[in-house]
């Protein structure tokens, strides 16, 4: 008996050492500071986002843009910056270089430094966010010519989290039969999370070949390293090179040849989709794009014959038949454009897309002029959320 007894005890104590060690480590609770806080950066966050807080309470001696003392703050692991407000009650500190990725960050306020006469209990507000791992994929959209020798390989960089253009350049090179391939990039992508490419000057060969499209991500620090190939088919080689479905802003199949194909030709009965007729289509270089009638979800046949021909005149050497998936939307509404702010007009117009929704309920809210500039600024606060 005495054993058990001993045991439990023990176990009662290690399990309330721990439950003790685990409150410690976790920051203070928002909602016991309502008070003195109501907002703070929080969850994950880019490595070139500032440090946001919003308090509660406004501080007499702050104007807008006004340098503060780093003394009533305090962030670990340690970073250099310049901490300023915005307003009366909100702070930004924006660190001299971006933060490190994958790296949570603990901020403390010093509120007694802040306001007079706070209690104890008070006196301090810790939180926490961390960073974003940066990482990327490469992906090849379309296949399309200059001429019939020389032909172009569009493609998209996307990266987890933002990148300049310049970085973005060391990630990415190409050849074809060992001879380096130029990459011309989109220049207006000069920070983003997506980077338009074009690997140039692509031969076409007699013979099929490929372009060897390589990727390393040591000069951004991301363990991310390998290669794909790409098939361009021969001269005397008309094919299709990849078939693809694009669900929106409204949906089609897209295919994309060798070569460009011929336009005034007569689609109808070379290219087939299941259980569906009247398609329509549309050439744009070397892709054919078909518009079905209805909107398609689920797994098809899809057939392309060869009587299809290329603006030179060769026809397509061999059919095609695959089942293709057209995956079911999920219900959803965004803005078409960024802007959320009307201004007055007789002739007013909120444009949205909506996908698979019978209906969509619009809340419209009346932001009076002399609320603009603390709308502006509490919205650009929350725009991490």
């Amino acid at each position: 008996m005495k054993v058990k007894y001993l045991f439990l005890t023990l176990v009662v104590s290690v399990m309330a050492l721990s439950c003790k060690k685990d409150t410690n480590q976790q920051p203070d609770n928002i909602f016991k500071f309502r008070d003195y806080i109501s907002y703070t950066t929080s969850g994950l966050v880019s490595t070139a986002d500032p440090i946001k807080i919003d308090l509660a309470k406004e501080v007499d001696s702050w104007e807008p843009n006004k340098e503060l003392s780093l003394k009533i703050i305090k962030i670990s692991p340690e970073i250099d910056g310049k901490l300023t407000a915005l307003n009366s009650r909100s702070l930004i500190f924006q660190p001299s270089k971006n933060l490190e990725q994958n790296t949570e960050y603990t901020v403390t306020i010093l509120l007694h430094k802040i306001y007079n006469n706070v209690p104890e209990e008070f006196k301090t507000f810790t939180f926490k966010f961390k960073t974003i791992q940066q990482n990327f994929s490469i992906n090849t959209t379309n296949f399309q010519s200059y001429n019939r020798e020389w032909k172009y390989i569009e493609g998209l960089l996307k990266t987890t989290d933002i990148l300049t253009l310049e970085n973005a350049k060391t990630i990415l090179s190409a050849s074809q039969k060992n001879k380096n391939l130029k990459i011309k990039w989109n220049e207006s992508d000069s920070l983003s999370t997506q980077f338009q490419f074009i690997i140039d000057s692509v031969q076409r060969f007699v013979d099929d070949s490929e372009v060897i499209i390589a990727w390393n991500g040591k000069k951004i620090n991301v363990e991310n390293k390998g290669e794909s190939s790409f098939k361009i088919p021969g001269k005397n080689n008309f094919s299709i090179l990849n078939v693809e479905v694009i669900q929106s802003p409204e949906q089609y199949l897209k295919i994309n040849f060798s070569d460009p194909i011929k336009m005034q030709q007569n689609f109808d009965g070379l290219v087939e989709i299941q259980n569906n007729n009247n398609v329509t289509f549309t050439v744009d270089g070397n892709i054919l794009k078909v518009f079905p009638s209805t909107r398609i979800a689920g797994n098809v046949q899809v057939e392309v014959f060869q009587g299809i021909s290329s603006t030179d005149g060769y026809k397509l050497k061999n059919n095609f038949s695959e089942i293709i998936a057209f995956e079911q939307l999920k219900p959803q509404v965004r803005l078409v454009s960024s802007g959320v702010i009307l201004p007055n007009s007789n002739d007013l117009k909120f444009n949205f897309e909506a996908v698979n929704l019978k209906a969509v309920d619009v809340r419209i809210i009346k932001i009076f002029e002399n609320n603009i500039l603390q709308f502006l600024q509490t919205d650009n606060l929350g725009s991490n959320n």
